[in-house]
């Protein structure tokens, strides 16, 4: 026998198999006996069981206040027990997805009805690890038809038709399929579509929000990082500037430093004028920082060099040459130099201003 090809098949991955997970998957989410969906969205129903009204959401019964009050239009009529023959089932959970293959075989070997005449319905009423539990309900279609022939408390014209449904041991409804029902299947996926649109909605709306504060934000953001520029530009500028200043003090003070570290020439040329003897004619002197050499003649150079190391404020007296005679104006010829170390005090200054003002004029003339 030749071997038919899966043409549903995509890697070695079988998609038909695939598909039916999903739909039971989806089966689950929106009609399991407990799933949070159909317990929200579901429409009640008016159960008529053995004379008495009760309605129903969700596969369960509601408060008595409830029915009282709550109006819906679908409706179903509940087999009495003994019309009806219950059992359970004890499956592996891999079969849950074939049921619909499975249970007719099922049916066929546990009806006591004739084939023509048996009706069924079944469905999951627990889950176990690996092991689901069934839930049977075999009747017959005379059964069904006398129910549906009892005389109903809503009996408008427009109203849908009524469900069959038959409870198991735990009250759970069992409800056949091909018995009303479509109607209240399409108003629960109405209620669930419309519940996805509000959601949809807000879900829009809060994405808009969260664009615009993001592009609000991105704005800002951009305008904090040009402002952040900015200050950092200008921190910089005066980070230099201030450096810039800085080094604007530095050689300041090192000014105002050699400015007051340098000799008071002025005052030491009318000193050196001054304390000069009459014997001593200077030709040149020179100021190099606190060092003072001078040249010229004196009858007698070594009493001007030993005069000049015993005067206050010089130090370092030195002869820079042997002293020899000239021989045009028979002095001896000179060239001494020292170091100024104290400066005079102000007021010292005024007054050696004054009075070595014209000896420093003498002093001069006679250089």
């Amino acid at each position: 026998m030749a071997e038919v090809d899966n043409k549903w098949s995509l890697f070695g991955l079988d998609l038909t198999r695939s598909g039916k997970w999903l739909a039971l998957g989806v089966h689950q989410l929106m009609f399991d006996r407990g799933a949070w969906l159909l317990q929200r969205f579901d429409p009640s129903i008016r159960v008529n069981q053995g004379g008495e009204a009760l309605l129903y959401r969700a596969d369960a019964p509601l408060g008595e206040a409830v029915v009282a009050e709550e109006q819906t239009p679908f409706s179903a009529v509940a087999l009495a027990a003994d019309a009806v023959l219950l059992k359970t089932l004890h499956l592996p959970a891999s079969t849950e997805e074939d049921l619909g293959d499975a249970m007719p075989l099922e049916v066929s070997l546990s009806s006591p009805f004739p084939d023509a005449d048996t009706r069924a319905a079944w469905r999951v009423v627990g889950r176990h690890e690996n092991v689901i539990e069934v839930a049977l309900a075999i009747t017959s279609q005379a059964a069904i038809d006398d129910l549906l022939a009892e005389p109903r408390e809503s009996s408008d014209v427009g109203a849908p038709i009524p469900e069959v449904w038959a409870f198991d041991h735990r009250g759970i409804p069992i409800p056949f399929a091909g018995y009303g029902g479509s109607e209240r299947r399409s108003d629960y996926l109405r209620r669930l579509l419309h519940a996805a649109g509000l959601i949809a909605a807000v879900w829009g709306s809060f994405m808009v929000a969260i664009t615009l504060l993001a592009g609000a934000t991105a704005i800002r953001a951009d305008r904090l990082e040009a402002t952040f520029q900015q200050v950092r530009s200008d921190a910089t500028a005066a980070a230099i500037q201030r450096e810039s200043l800085q080094l604007g003090r530095t050689r300041l003070s090192a000014i105002e430093r050699a400015i007051s570290e340098r000799p008071n020439y002025r005052y030491w040329m009318n000193h050196i004028a001054a304390s000069a003897p009459d014997n001593v004619y200077l030709d040149r002197l020179n100021f190099d920082g606190n060092e003072v050499t001078v040249n010229g003649y004196s009858n007698n150079a070594a009493v001007y060099l030993r005069m000049l190391t015993e005067e206050p404020g010089y130090t370092d007296v030195t002869a820079l040459s042997a002293f020899a005679r000239d021989r045009n104006n028979g002095l001896e010829r000179f060239s001494i130099q020292w170091r100024v170390t104290a400066p005079p005090e102000p007021a010292q200054l005024s007054a050696a201003d004054g009075e070595t003002a014209e000896p420093a004029a003498e002093a001069e003339a006679g250089s």
